[in-house]
């Protein structure tokens, strides 16, 4: 089997590319990505390219901090489902066991009822329901399909601390996953090409005819198979008829580069914000990452003054005032599609595509969020299709 990739942008990874960054001085990820131990197809993709022992393994042990009430707590998953609701420690400040009763009600959602409809009045919607469901599916509550959130409780939650153990790369997402795969698909033969935006899918008798890029034609055979891994809203400008999702949500990525003792005062690797700007902190190696998933409201902000903002936020929690050496600011306006259940079952009704083309992405998988984990499924099942 003959492969070819022609890959729109100038380099390989899309959201989980690494790069120098200039003005920070530093190699920083595009994007922040919580992998769990539950992502089998992620772990076997990692087995496969040889990348495993670049992943390092951290406990199920989330800690947050509330902004607004200045309040700390960690919700300890390594004891299992249920368990980690035994004893007040280990329970959110001000809350009691009956307000988790939610996690209950979440077995009986439908595919209609969004997050919000299910657990929309429970004491714990702000800190959290609401953190989880922009965690994990970059849509608000209010939006945000409940059966697909159940899904990944189901696999993650509910299952125990052996399936809730976070894996992130050691250094960065390139050096995890981009640089490893293209090393294996090189050497078994396939080619990449870079620079190569598709600008129209020619159709015959239902099949793939030709292939037009910026500054070319590939002509396609009915024995051939055409992958296309493209957003949805793309893929509906190269097809007729084809109603796909077009809302779309940005996450916001800030990096600040800190002096290696100012890195010590944070301790934990992963923590969440309430009541802020902030969602979630990632502890680098040589600095820090902060993600704010949902954050449309944010793409016309000032830059300087957002920055302020979520620095300030940053130094409450640390209860001192420190200064960052220089910071980088990544918008990924259109990084996932709004997960709710009407876009979900545009999703799932789409089937108008050339007999000889198979489509792939994250957003294929409307079972589950569009994440890494629903990235490499695509793939494989687009290989098995084949």
């Amino acid at each position: 089997m003959n492969v070819e990739i022609y890959e729109s942008a100038k380099y390989p990874g899309g959201r989980c590319r690494s790069f120098y960054d200039k003005k920070t001085d530093i190699v920083i990820d595009n994007g922040n990505h919580l992998v769990f131990s539950a992502n089998k197809n992620f772990k076997k993709f990692c087995e496969m390219i040889g990348s495993s022992r670049t992943l390092k393994e951290i406990s199920p042990n989330f800690f947050f901090f509330d902004l607004e009430h200045n309040l700390e707590w960690n919700l300890d998953l390594s004891s299992g489902y249920g368990k980690f609701l035994i004893g007040k420690k280990k329970l959110i400040p001000n809350t009691k066991l009956l307000d988790y009763f939610s996690l209950l009600k979440f077995f009986f959602v439908s595919k209609k009822s969004s997050v919000f409809d299910i657990v929309g009045n429970s004491k714990i919607f702000k800190t959290f329901w609401e953190p989880l469901t922009l965690g994990v599916m970059n849509t608000a509550p209010q939006m945000a399909s409940a059966k697909v959130l159940l899904n990944v409780l189901k696999e993650t939650l509910y299952k125990g601390e052996k399936f809730c153990r976070i894996f992130q790369p050691k250094k960065n997402w390139n050096e995890t996953l981009i640089k490893p795969a293209i090393i294996q698909i090189k050497k078994n033969g396939g080619q990449i090409n870079f620079g190569n935006l598709l600008k129209k899918i020619d159709v015959i008798d239902n099949n793939v005819n030709e292939l037009s890029f910026i500054n070319h034609k590939i002509k396609v055979n009915k024995n051939d198979k055409v992958i296309i891994a493209i957003p949805p809203t793309n893929l509906s400008k190269l097809l007729r008829n084809c109603s796909l999702p077009e809302q779309y949500n940005t996450i916001l990525n800030l990096h600040f580069k800190i002096k290696q003792k100012d890195l010590k005062l944070f301790q934990k690797p992963i923590i969440g914000f309430i009541n802020s700007i902030t969602q979630w902190v990632f502890v680098k190696s040589n600095h820090l990452s902060i993600t704010v998933s949902n954050a449309n409201d944010l793409n016309s902000a000032n830059t300087d003054e957002l920055i302020a903002q979520v620095w300030n936020e940053i130094s409450k929690y640390i209860k001192k005032k420190i200064i960052y050496e220089s910071v980088q600011i990544v918008r990924e306006k259109k990084a996932t599609y709004v997960q709710s259940p009407n876009n979900i079952n545009l999703v799932k009704k789409f089937n108008k595509i050339p007999e000889n083309m198979i489509i792939a992405g994250d957003w294929t998988q409307y079972n589950l969020p569009c994440t890494i984990e629903a990235s490499i499924l695509s793939g494989k099942n687009a290989i098995e299709t084949i």
